[in-house]
């Protein structure tokens, strides 16, 4: 749920103990998408997540399906967007979110890039298979 979708709903009714609930489940559910879905995806490592950008396609492991890709893609890019806006933010240190890039080619990816390239195109090899 983004910004302008929470206010949406915020304004529709007053927030209530099942909305909290509801809130809390997805929150359950999102937290293993990222933790540990998303890890048998792009590996645990870097040398994991390269290995995975450098295959035709990504390996992707049983119990992950397109509606599980799609999520996971939503959280990664939406951890990646944090990520950058606080690299951007008044006086924090390049240093302190950076590491090393992953490379495919040329092109120098971050890790939250990387994973979220790596889900991208387990979405793309599941549709088009």
């Amino acid at each position: 749920m983004d910004e302008e979708e929470f206010f949406a709903f915020m304004n529709s009714r007053p927030w209530g103990t099942g909305d909290a609930a509801q809130w809390e489940a997805q929150s359950r559910s999102n937290a293993k998408l990222v933790m540990t879905l998303g890890p048998a995806l792009w590996g645990r490592t870097p040398e994991d997540s390269q290995r995975q950008l450098l295959a035709s396609h990504p390996d992707i492991p049983p119990g992950l399906d397109l509606a599980d890709l799609r999520e996971l893609l939503q959280w990664a890019v939406q951890i990646n967007s944090a990520l950058v806006s606080l690299q951007r933010m008044r006086g924090l240190p390049p240093s302190v979110l950076s590491s090393p890039p992953l490379y495919v080619g040329a092109a120098g990816l971050t890790v939250w890039e990387a994973r979220c390239e790596i889900v991208r195109r387990a979405i793309d090899y599941l549709e088009n298979r």
